[in-house]
């Protein structure tokens, strides 16, 4: 799949609690890969079991009203390079439920619903995850999408995209839309406490009848989410722009391959894109199926797909939903150096992959 917004969202996460960008709406979250229900298509309740793959990390936290809603917000800003904790192997389980709001904003409308996150799981060094409860927000449903919720509180964020709409050179190609389940972003802190909890993942209803045989190829989209350098002075924002999105599973012999390829990873400086290195064009995923899951690691890549820098933290999971595997999911953390702009920085990169069987 071909996209010149790729870059977008992860750019526009760090600075915006809610953002829409090229898909109907976009955001930062946690997700998951378990079973789930919902209503019939397009009406609330949505519920769900999820998985993310999530850390902590330094970052500068702030909490508001907004000024169109009147309803508080929160943003949480990457503030260091270095992961602090982060979820065991296989990543954090968790419940997600949006449950339609008798009493809307009017700024929401029909779209007005409570949207509550839930985990039980901590991460390996002990750090809990609050989530959020009956967070006023709002569902967008589109084109019989599993439906995504947007939120923003005064400590978290979250936000869910299954229907991507993918441009190429500024003109619309086509869209993208997950029936069966929606990748998650999100964030959680304090206002004024010096670091965050940052999530990525997805939730849907798993497939229950798994291909045992074939192979598949899904057409993707890439969301980024907290990715950013620490450029010698600050954390800069950073991401993958343009490329071709695909996932490609062999059910034969059990794995999932893919990413994104011919792209360039970008940041932006004084208005205007700034490569930080020829070398990486892409991001590569290679995961070992289990059940209706899968897990593996994730890297940048070069044009021949060898990893470019080191990483101290790689891993990528995912999952099949809907019937005989009609789609895939997955999220993807890594911690590494590498060089950009001209010398070695730390980074920390993550994001989402949605992906329609072709």
């Amino acid at each position: 799949m071909q996209s010149d917004k790729i870059l977008a969202t992860a750019l526009l996460l760090g600075l915006a609690p809610i953002l829409a960008g090229c898909n109907t709406a976009g955001g930062g979250g946690a997700g998951g890969g378990g079973g789930g229900t919902t209503g019939p298509t397009g009406t609330l309740p949505v519920t769900g079991m999820g998985k993310a793959l999530a850390f902590r990390a330094k970052s500068t936290n702030t909490s508001d009203v907004n000024t169109y809603t009147g309803l508080p917000q929160s943003s949480q800003q990457l503030a260091g390079a270095k992961i602090l904790d982060k979820s065991a192997p296989g990543g954090i389980e968790f419940t997600a439920s949006a449950d339609a709001n008798p009493d809307p904003d009017n700024y929401y409308k029909d779209k007005g619903a409570l949207i509550s996150a839930s985990t039980t799981d901590t991460l390996e060094g002990g750090t809990q995850i609050a989530g959020m409860t009956k967070a006023e927000g709002a569902v967008y449903f589109e084109n019989g999408n599993f439906g995504d919720p947007q939120v923003s509180d005064a400590n978290s964020n979250l936000s869910a995209v299954g229907v991507y709409n993918n441009y190429k050179d500024g003109v619309f190609v086509e869209q993208l839309v997950l029936k069966h389940g929606t990748t998650i972003r999100y964030s959680e802190a304090v206002d004024g406490a010096d670091e965050a909890v940052y999530a990525v993942g997805f939730i849907g209803d798993k497939t229950m009848n798994m291909p045992q045989s074939a192979k598949a190829t899904y057409k993707a989209f890439h969301e980024g989410g907290v990715s950013q350098y620490d450029n010698g002075t600050e954390m800069a924002q950073m991401g993958l722009r343009g490329g071709t999105v695909e996932l490609l599973a062999d059910f034969d012999n059990g794995t999932v391959k893919g990413g994104i390829k011919d792209a360039q990873l970008l940041t932006y400086r004084d208005g205007s894109e700034v490569v930080l290195n020829n070398n990486i064009t892409g991001l590569a995923i290679d995961a070992n199926i289990t059940g209706s899951e899968y897990a593996g690691t994730a890297q940048l890549v070069d044009t021949a797909g060898n990893g470019v820098g080191t990483t101290t933290y790689n891993e990528s999971l995912g999952g099949f939903f809907g019937d005989g595997a009609a789609e895939t999911m997955a999220a993807y953390v890594i911690e590494g150096n590498a060089e950009l702009d001209g010398a070695n920085r730390d980074y920390i990169m993550s994001g989402t992959f949605g992906g329609v069987k072709q």
